[in-house]
């Protein structure tokens, strides 16, 4: 599916151009074409590689999934690849968008539906003045759209983040635990998504690639500045994240200390029973400790005594 704007200062904005027209579009000194393509098929790969001209390289990127954003430089336009996100069946997915910046067109290709192009796109046919600036200037406006919504799940993962932190710590239950350690992948998957970016954003706001005016160079700087932002956040998220599995090892692990403990101190009371019964146990016609009937009491009583004497030695020696 294709969405067609052009605009040109003598004729203001004209929505859902027909591809006949986008070569005499292009022809024009004073026109601005924005080309968005939603799951290209062949008719409009071989338009844009007669039309516009792009390099077979750049068409089978747009096809192909890309793990990581990058950005390079063609003759005729740059191309770049962006990452946004969204949230589906309550995992995060990245979604990529393909742009093509040239001197007079803007061209966006992405494999499923992006919110922020959608809500681009609407912006736009109610005269919306990101047209009037140039296609860098549009670039700009789609980059940061796409880009803010970061800022929802960011908030939401924080706050995820903050709720099973105090829940972690309170009772350290195997549910809080698995959802923790999703919530770190989580984390993990936007560090590895933004930190491209901010290559990508830095080379944009330098003003010295082409396609890109001084005037509008300084725009991508503020979108430079919400990813530090979220990737201040991310880093904050993932250390608070790492520190509540650091707790949750350590007290897990100070429980089992107390309960082996706990075990080995009535073991040991429990020893010297053990042994005496044991030799008492044995099976041998003559046994010599088998004698008077009053030392069966004394050596009873003096094995039920023994457990409260060690019991007040380990209390004096801070043992239990």
């Amino acid at each position: 599916m294709i969405r067609a704007y052009l605009y040109t200062q003598a004729g203001g904005l004209e929505c859902h151009l027909p591809a006949e027209r986008f070569a005499q579009a292009l022809a024009d000194d004073q026109s601005l074409l924005w080309l968005d393509v939603l799951g290209p098929e062949d008719e409009e790969i071989e338009l844009l590689l007669e039309v516009f001209g792009l390099h077979p390289l750049t068409v089978e990127d747009c096809i192909m999934p890309n793990a990581r954003p990058k950005l390079e430089t063609f003759d005729r336009y740059l191309f770049l690849i962006l990452h946004g996100l969204s949230r589906v069946d309550g995992a995060l997915k990245a979604v990529e968008l393909d742009v093509c910046l040239g001197q007079r067109f803007l061209i966006t290709v992405h494999t499923e539906r992006i919110k922020s192009i959608d809500d681009d796109c609407a912006r736009v046919e109610k005269k919306s003045p990101i047209f009037t600036r140039g296609a860098d200037f549009l670039l700009y406006a789609l980059a940061d759209s796409l880009l803010d919504s970061y800022f929802p799940l960011l908030d939401e993962v924080e706050a995820r983040v903050d709720g099973l932190q105090a829940d972690l710590l309170a009772d350290a239950t195997p549910k809080a635990l698995r959802e923790l350690l999703n919530v770190y992948k989580e984390l993990v998957m936007l560090r590895r998504t933004l930190a491209p970016h901010r290559e990508i954003l830095t080379r944009l706001n330098r003003g010295d690639l082409p396609f890109i005016t001084q005037a509008n160079a300084i725009y991508f700087r503020d979108i430079y500045d919400h990813l530090l932002r979220m990737s201040d956040l991310v880093d904050a998220c993932r250390e608070v994240t790492t520190l509540s599995l650091e707790a949750h090892a350590t007290i897990a692990s100070n429980r089992l200390n107390e309960i082996m403990k706990t075990m080995t101190t009535f073991a040991t009371l429990a020893l010297p029973l053990i042994i005496v019964t044991g030799i008492y146990g044995m099976n041998f016609s003559e046994h010599p400790e088998l004698g008077p009937r009053v030392l069966y009491h004394a050596l009873s009583a003096g094995l039920l005594g023994s457990i409260p004497l060690m019991w007040v030695f380990f209390r004096k020696h801070r043992w239990v």
